[in-house]
């Protein structure tokens, strides 16, 4: 199935794109510009799972695929997403009804994936920091219900386990340090562990023997320039969770200069 689309060469074009602008789609029997195209009513702030089927969430997941693939932040260049083809599972994430994030994934079994995997997660730039990642994350690794979308949004095949019943689940690599950061702040190391990077066509006797982000967490190659002030530290040094207790004025002071400098040397210099 195929969706017509309208582009043109001006930079003030409402659109998505540089030398050429993505301006508008044909949508619906009329032309909808890239702004009106992302807006669904009554989604709010919800994670919707996006129906393998031509349908207006399936166009615009591909509108936000081009957000991704035509660098407009200098912060995505790093990113080469291949467009979601249809029968790939996926899910949008809104912010007052506008779409502005997607994640795509595959069932256990599905594609050459021997277990339940994470492939990408993009948000536009005009909308970082507000949560979206987290939901999308969440959404994956700790579904409300018990399976990813099938043939028409009707339902799963197959069930997403979730991390709590000690089931492991994959996320294809390479993996962003901006996620790797995300993925610190909002998962336990338990579950962490649970997570294993994978690799496609990889069979399920060997994916047992792949590593989990855990382990890529506690590498010393992951975030060395980032990694200060950071829930990354912390379970690098094996302190998940830890917190001091704040003590009044001259009490405890040398105690606490001690604990202070054994973490230091625990975590190792700190980054700029």
């Amino acid at each position: 199935p195929a969706v017509l689309t309208l582009s043109c060469a001006s930079k003030s074009c409402r659109g998505v794109g540089r030398s050429t602008v993505l301006s508008a789609v044909r949508w619906g029997g009329r032309w909808e510009t890239v702004p009106e195209l992302l807006v669904i009513p009554g989604a709010g702030d919800g994670y919707r799972l996006v129906p393998q089927r031509l349908c207006k969430e399936r166009v615009v997941l591909q509108v936000l695929h081009w957000f991704s693939k035509t660098h407009e932040d200098h912060r995505d260049k790093h990113a080469c997403f291949l467009p979601p083809p249809l029968t790939r599972s996926a899910a949008i994430v809104c912010r007052k009804s506008e779409a502005c994030a997607y994640s795509t994934f595959s069932a256990a079994g599905e594609g050459g994936w021997a277990l339940a995997t994470l492939h990408t997660i993009f948000v536009k730039a005009s909308h970082r920091r507000h949560g979206c990642a987290s939901q999308l994350l969440r959404g994956f690794y700790r579904p409300e219900g018990k399976g990813l979308p099938g043939d028409g949004g009707a339902g799963a095949s197959l069930a997403v386990p979730s991390l709590e019943l000690n089931e492991h689940l994959g996320i294809e690599p390479p993996v962003s340090d901006a996620l790797v950061l995300t993925m610190a702040a909002i998962f336990s190391t338990a579950e962490l562990s649970h997570i294993l990077l994978l690799h496609s066509n990889t069979s399920l006797a060997r994916a047992d023997k792949c590593k989990t982000l855990l382990d890529h967490m506690r590498s010393k190659t992951a975030l060395q320039a980032t990694e200060a002030n950071t829930p990354l530290r912390r379970i690098r040094g094996g302190r998940e969770g830890m917190r001091r207790k704040p003590q009044p004025d001259g009490e405890g002071g040398k105690d606490k200069d001690k604990e202070r400098e054994k973490e230091r040397e625990e975590a190792g210099p700190a980054k700029a």
